[in-house]
């Protein structure tokens, strides 16, 4: 809470409850703004001095203030080029006839030969409790392709048309890490697990850079709403980067990103993408504070929705069985050990307790081999994870980017499919902030699209959006689940020391409540709006 010796403050916010989340979870009246940092924190007396001629004074009027969100795990590039798709998560789909109807539509609207496209699909939330058949998508668009992509992203399904298309017969033998469902006669059924959707998506011309500005824009605009001042992009290709380096050229500066470099072992010449980091000389921390290289991302298992995530015991949906590992634990050991020799840290995508394992298994490896202080290597989603687990985390050091944001969208399903005595250890977000495990937190957008206070709603009462309580055991406080999607998500990055709090020295990140989300009945909190959000000492959002 202290004063840099700097004056001529641009931007005052005075008679506020700022929360800091400093060490001590101070909270003070004001905050002073200089440029792109914040420069003091204090009392109003003590703020207002530091102003210089014509500085911009944001009366709070009491408000509550926080450090900008920090979304831990996204796909920005996904959810950009979602809004040219048909949304499954519309109200107006409720059953499969809906779901006919809009793919009929789609396919007059675009004519025939060309792809329809569909997101957002979840079963489960359909009135008649299960898939859409390929038949079905046949009668809505006979002379046309048909992709759904399901809202966890791991499963897909497919017309006739688009199965013809990717050459997929009963023959067809499944892919490493995937599944074709198949009728008894040996048919494929339309619905694809894991990476055998990427058989048919693979085909399917891709969107350009310009449909992805547009879409960025967009969802920008969305996360400022919500408050989202910096997210981690768990998907880092070649069209959203460039999408984002263009839209930082033009001005668009509202969110700061920091990459996870995607690698698909199974797709052919995937590793290239590795060779080419290291023969370039790029480590984890290539960049700036609005675009920088953080690690390497690898997927592990599949599903905790769909089924398909990599466990100890049967699970209750999908395939119903032990999972697969998209990516072998052979290949897994070998690129975590040449990225981590070459700086590079790693992210895998970890959903199931044995996928778990096996991920710190290959980050045990490459450390004892060549130890490495404070890399911070990351598991994504993290989602059962048992005290076992838990305990080589903290050994190891690595870091969680936890998907608590499931619990209000997919948390239904995870329950189902994991059953209560492994639901217990969905997300432990109570018993990792008493290991001292610093775990971040995020929605895995768009898996799922609702602000972050839905997403701390339910890491504060593990509610799902049905009012089912998951793991209660887990529940963590107000404040805890607030420094999870602040401080701990710039832990996660390794940026704690320019974002993540509002102290002097910081990155000028911060986000005006509509309500005090501390003292407000916790059933509230996910009814939270953002009133104003700042970026770079810049109000980038302004609800009036």
């Amino acid at each position: 809470m202290g004063i840099e010796n700097v004056f001529g403050a641009d931007l005052l916010l005075l008679n506020g409850k700022i929360c800091t989340i400093d060490s001590n979870y101070t909270i003070v009246e004001a905050v002073a703004v200089k440029g792109n940092k914040i420069i003091a924190t204090g009392s109003n007396v003590s703020v207002k001095k530091l102003a210089r001629k014509g500085a911009k004074i944001i009366n709070l009027e009491g408000k509550t203030v926080l450090p900008g969100i920090i979304d831990s795990h996204t796909h920005p590039h996904n959810a950009a080029v979602n809004f040219l798709e048909i949304n499954c998560r519309s109200t107006g789909i409720k059953r499969i006839k809906d779901l006919q109807t809009a793919v009929s539509k789609k396919a007059k609207e675009i004519g025939p030969g060309k792809w329809v496209r569909a997101n957002g699909y979840n079963d489960s939330k359909l009135a008649e409790k299960r898939q859409i058949t390929r038949r079905e998508l046949d009668e809505a668009a006979p002379d046309n392709p048909v992709y759904i992509v399901s809202d966890t992203g791991h499963q897909a399904v497919v017309n006739s048309k688009a199965l013809e298309i990717a050459h997929i017969t009963k023959e067809t033998p499944d892919p490493s890490g995937g599944q074709i469902d198949r009728a008894k006669n040996g048919e494929a059924s339309g619905l694809l697990y894991e990476t055998a959707s990427k058989l048919v998506s693979d085909k399917i011309p891709e969107y350009t850079v310009e449909q992805v500005k547009v879409g960025l824009r967009q969802l920008w605009d969305q996360f400022s709403e919500w408050g989202i001042t910096s997210t981690h992009d768990a998907s880092g290709q070649m069209l959203g980067i460039r999408g984002y380096q263009e839209l930082l050229a033009e001005g668009v500066r509202k969110v700061r990103v920091s990459l996870m470099i995607s690698l698909r072992p199974w797709r052919a010449g995937s590793e290239d993408m590795l060779y080419s980091l290291k023969s370039l000389g790029i480590e984890s921390g290539f960049g700036d504070e609005w675009l920088r290289v953080m690690s390497l991302k690898i997927m592990g298992d599949g599903s905790g929705a769909g089924g398909t995530a990599c466990v100890y015991n049967p699970q209750h949906r999908g395939p119903q069985g032990l999972g697969l590992m998209t990516t072998s634990p052979e290949d897994m050991e070998r690129i975590v050990t040449d990225a981590h020799n070459a700086g590079l840290r790693v992210s895998i995508h970890s959903i199931g307790d044995k996928g778990i394992d096996i991920a710190l298994d290959c980050i045990e490896k490459a450390q004892k081999a060549k130890p490495v202080i404070d890399i911070r290597h990351r598991l994504e989603h993290n989602s059962c994870c048992t005290p076992k687990q838990l305990k080589r985390i903290k050994k190891l050091g690595v870091v969680p980017s936890s998907s608590i944001g499931y619990m209000y969208g997919l948390g239904d399903q995870y329950a189902e499919n994991f059953g209560s005595k492994r639901s217990r250890w969905l997300h432990p977000h109570k018993t990792m902030h008493e290991m001292d495990i610093i775990a971040g937190g995020n929605s895995d957008c768009p898996v799922t699209f609702y602000g972050p206070f839905y997403q701390i709603y339910t890491a504060v009462t593990r509610k799902t959006s049905t009012g089912q309580v998951v793991g209660p055991e887990e529940a963590i406080s107000v404040m805890d689940a607030i420094r999870v999607y602040t401080l701990n998500g710039a832990y996660l990055a390794k940026e704690e020391n320019i974002k993540g709090s509002i102290e002097p020295g910081k990155l000028a990140d911060m986000i005006v409540l509509d309500r005090d989300v501390f003292t407000i009945p916790v059933d509230e909190i996910k009814d939270v709006k953002v009133l104003t959000t700042i970026v770079d000492g810049h109000i980038v959002y302004q609800n009036h």
